[in-house]
């Protein structure tokens, strides 16, 4: 199967609905902060307090399809190795997120809040660090709602433990002004999806 071919069922059937969903987080955000005439600080509070949901709902269900076991079992004999076309699942709903992401932080801009670049890169981070989570937890245990369950756990212990969680903190940027720890969120991101890749391929039969 091309990639093409892969890209485009994959989008049509496993993809659009939940990138539906994410947007509506994106539309919802505005209601419940505001987000006008912000200064940078409170800026942040937004962009990392609810629009990170955006990175669960599409990272989350990366293996849904396979949950499947007669679904499972086609894409198995097929050519395409079915890890692979979990890879470019990732690759665009990574896209997906910095899309949102960017376009929010835009709408914010035109709505004369202090956002800048580290804003889009710090919301993106926290997107992508919680999303990871469930991503990493729906992969390893077969479950995409264990997935979800973790991930909002990892966010509630954010807001319980704050500061204590060290550089995997989601809130830094507003809570204390810190934007150095969300590089390497983005680290360790990668780290876990390789990780659980690995150990997919590794213990798959």
């Amino acid at each position: 199967m091309s990639f093409a071919k892969i890209l485009s069922v994959n989008l049509k059937h496993n993809f659009l609905i939940h990138f539906m969903l994410a947007v509506v987080i994106a539309v919802l955000t505005p209601v419940v902060f505001s987000i006008s005439s912000l200064d940078a600080r409170a800026s942040a509070q937004p962009i990392e307090m609810l629009l990170p949901f955006i990175g669960t709902i599409l990272l989350t269900p990366i293996f849904l399809p396979e949950q499947n076991q007669e679904i499972r079992d086609v894409i198995r004999s097929k050519k395409t190795d079915y890890l692979i076309v979990c890879f470019i699942r990732i690759i665009y709903s990574v896209a997906a997120v910095m899309l949102i992401t960017g376009i929010f932080i835009l709408i914010m801009k035109y709505s004369e809040c202090e956002v800048t670049y580290r804003h889009f890169i710090g919301s993106f981070a926290s997107s992508l660090f919680l999303g990871t989570i469930g991503f990493s937890v729906a992969g390893l245990s077969g479950s995409v709602s264990a997935g979800y369950m973790a991930s909002m756990v990892y966010y509630a212990a954010n807001i319980g433990l704050k500061d204590k969680l060290g550089v995997c903190y989601l809130f830094s940027m507003y809570a204390n002004g810190e934007f150095s720890n969300k590089y390497l969120l983005i680290l360790l991101s990668v780290i876990i999806i390789s990780i659980v890749f690995y150990l997919l391929k590794k213990f798959d039969k």
